[in-house]
């Protein structure tokens, strides 16, 4: 297992071996610093509302004024003068909580520049967590998309969280909750994975599992986690596939139970700009091509430089569309994990480009 304070470090490392467009790393299971809905009309989890941010903003997650805004907490206490602590079994976000907790404080949804945010922390702004007619504003760190300098100035460095540009004309990232795994919520609550906003919420979400043909933008999901589309952008009839979303550079899919393994690597981009805990969904882990859920993937092995990594992911390679700078673990004459077709890069290249472009990674998913 893999300490948070060294999983940037493996991110790092791992710029170029997957890809250059896709980098990777890991995490911490299930510590303190640990890890779905996709954004429309401006507000969270399909709720419609307003997003309000005073100015251009600060830099991000970067504090300036060493607010607590976004930290974990189990009580108001921790959160400094002005801040409360929303819990993982509070239902002050609607119908859930952020696992391991959230200082932040309430505001007015419906100010067209709204201050109270940015007064607490610069960047940060107000987001509507309930709906046009009931709007319940509560604030969130501002990001920055793509790479940092520093991992922990971006989150507060959770990777229980992801960084998502909620903006329509305007981008505007913010930190939003993320839960991982039913474990990092607690005792008696479930993490519901079937959207951005991954709340942890007293009834399990079930649907069908990673790999699993699906509907992009249906009213009503079929998937445990969220349905990506598969098509090209005007390419009729429209077609996805089940993936559960995460945080950037953290591990993902979690079993079951109090200590669960991970079951991948959050390194699936899904826009032009990557970096760590931005918003992207989970590569499973595999042995050979037949472990493999989604169409078209490989079983890539994980390169000699990546040991952690796969040592950290409990596999010894990873499911990915193309093989640069690696090879396949084909289950071919050498049984499972049996090395099967050649690298289809040299080392240094840019490395292979993602599967096409996902429709609604911070829209409308339609």
């Amino acid at each position: 297992m893999v300490k948070a304070r060294t999983w940037f470090a493996l991110f790092i490392v791992s710029v170029g071996t997957i890809a250059a467009t896709a980098s990777c790393g890991s995490d911490e299971a299930t510590g303190g610093s640990g890890g779905g809905s996709i954004i429309t009309g401006g507000g969270i989890g399909g709720r419609t509302g307003s997003v309000g941010r005073a100015g251009t903003g600060g830099g991000g997650g970067v504090s300036t004024s060493g607010s607590l805004l976004g930290v974990e907490c189990t009580a108001d206490s921790q959160c400094g003068e002005g801040l409360i602590c929303i819990k993982a079994n509070s239902t002050l976000l609607g119908d859930g909580g952020p696992s391991h907790g959230m200082c932040t404080k309430s505001c007015d949804t419906n100010a067209l520049t709204n201050t109270e945010c940015d007064t607490v922390k610069p960047g940060a702004g107000c987001v509507n967590f309930g709906t046009e007619n009931d709007p319940v504003g509560f604030c969130l760190d501002g990001c920055e998309l793509g790479e940092v300098a520093d991992v922990t100035s971006k989150c507060a460095g959770r990777t229980d969280f992801v960084c998502v540009d909620l903006g329509q004309s305007v981008s505007m990232p913010f930190c939003v909750p993320h839960c991982r795994s039913d474990a990092e919520c607690g005792t008696g609550l479930f993490c519901d994975k079937s959207d951005l906003l991954g709340l942890c919420k007293k009834t399990k979400v079930t649907g069908d599992p990673v790999g699993t043909a699906c509907t992009p933008g249906a009213t009503t999901t079929t998937c445990e986690g969220y349905c990506i589309r598969t098509s090209e952008t005007g390419v009729t009839p429209v077609t996805g596939e089940c993936v559960e979303l995460c945080s950037g550079g953290s591990e993902c899919m979690y079993g079951s139970g109090s200590n669960p393994s991970p079951g991948g690597f959050c390194g699936g981009q899904l826009s032009d700009t990557f970096g760590p805990i931005d918003l992207a969904y989970c590569l499973p882990n595999c042995s050979c091509t037949s472990d493999c859920q989604l169409d078209g993937d490989l079983c890539r092995k994980w390169p000699d430089r990546d040991a952690a990594l796969a040592e950290a992911l409990g596999a010894p390679g990873i499911c990915y569309p193309l093989l640069s700078m690696s090879t396949e673990l084909s289950c071919g004459e050498g049984g499972a994990g049996g090395a099967g077709g050649a690298s289809a890069g040299g080392a240094g290249g840019d490395g292979p480009e993602m599967p096409p472009e996902v429709a609604g990674a911070s829209g409308s998913g339609t």
